[in-house]
């Protein structure tokens, strides 16, 4: 019987509910319904990928969905395929990178609590491909749960998304065919609750103790991110941002040079929860922002227009988190930020 599980499932949503409602700052009209639209994408979210992946006996990646991507600070730049994959099997992934500016392939491992963020292997997709931007990649690893390919796009209207499949190396007509069993069913139930659980909590894994301390960032690796599945390609600054509407927060950078061989660097700001709206103007990569004269970076968050070329907008919001993401670079030092009274110089 699956009664225990669904309880559970039920138990999850309860307690995700009473996360957003009793946030320790106060939800005003905006933010209370971006948190209800928030509770949606994550039991939609869990509720996709429980029943509809990770079926490591039959791999396939389960593609992004506008309606349910943009959870756990994902980029609005980034495209994420997921598949389940089971431990100490060869696979093999086939496809063409298409015309992104970076395509990335991550495998995971377990960590203790059962969640995939320990990364095993990981490979350039650019090391792999011919002339003609096919690849093929395989792999076996005795821990191996889960692959990540990342896309990163500068420009989505003009780049073109990549394509791909995932197989074992025994072919799916020699797997036997069969239903579910009622443990596996419940199991996914579980895994459901969980990702629910997570979601809600990730405010309070990730981050937490800067919440306290706003409108600053600071550097982190991808060993030291361990509440999230981290691309170690990439160095983060994370930071929380606290804002009135008579506030603005300035973003000073320093970016890297073309010597530096940095492939994209961008900022990507999110909600109280960790959670993207790519259908707001909440991000800003190096190929779309106004530098400074002196080759320097200074970006503007505000509610309302500053004036400034490298505005993003907070839409009402008036704390959340921001992430910097540096794609084959490590700075020397993170970007520094200025709290600034609207109508002072």
């Amino acid at each position: 019987m699956t009664t225990g599980s669904w309880t559970t499932v039920r138990e999850a949503i309860d307690f995700a509910w009473n996360h957003i409602q009793s946030d320790e700052d106060p939800l005003n009209e905006r933010e209370q319904a971006d948190g209800d639209r928030y509770l949606q994408f994550i039991v939609a979210t869990a509720s996709q990928y429980s029943l509809f992946s990770f079926s490591p006996e039959q791999p396939e990646f389960l593609p992004p969905i506008e309606t349910s991507r943009w959870l756990g600070a994902s980029g609005p730049d980034i495209d994420y395929d997921v598949a389940a994959v089971q431990p100490g099997v060869r696979h093999r992934i086939s496809g063409n990178r298409g015309g992104s500016s970076y395509v990335g392939i991550c495998i995971y491992a377990n960590d203790a609590s059962g969640d995939a963020k320990a990364i095993v292997m990981n490979v350039d997709v650019d090391h792999l491909v011919n002339e003609h931007g096919d690849f093929t990649y395989e792999f076996e690893h005795p821990e191996a749960t889960r692959v990540i390919i990342r896309q990163y796009f500068h420009n989505r209207h003009t780049q073109q998304r990549g394509h791909w499949l995932i197989e074992r190396a025994i072919p799916k007509s020699h797997l036997p065919s069969r239903l579910p069993s009622t443990a596996e069913v419940s199991g996914r139930l579980a895994m459901m609750a969980n990702s629910i659980l997570w979601n809600a909590r990730l405010n309070q894994l990730w981050g937490a103790d800067l919440r306290h301390s706003p409108n600053q960032v600071v550097l982190q690796s991808a060993e030291e991110i361990v509440a999230a599945v981290p691309n170690p390609d990439v160095t983060y600054a994370f930071g929380w941002w606290k804002l009135r509407a008579d506030q603005r927060l300035h973003i000073h950078v320093n970016p890297p040079t073309p010597a530096d061989g940095c492939h994209y660097w961008g900022l990507q700001v999110c909600d109280r929860w960790f959670q993207s709206h790519p259908d707001r103007a909440m991000n800003i990569n190096d190929q779309n922002m106004t530098r400074n004269a002196d080759g320097s970076v200074t970006l503007v968050l505000a509610d309302t227009d500053p004036s400034h070329p490298n505005w993003i907008r907070t839409y009402g919001h008036t704390v959340g988190t921001m992430f910097f993401r540096w794609l084959h670079h490590t700075p020397s030092a993170p970007p520094t930020c200025q709290l600034v009274e609207i109508g002072l110089r």
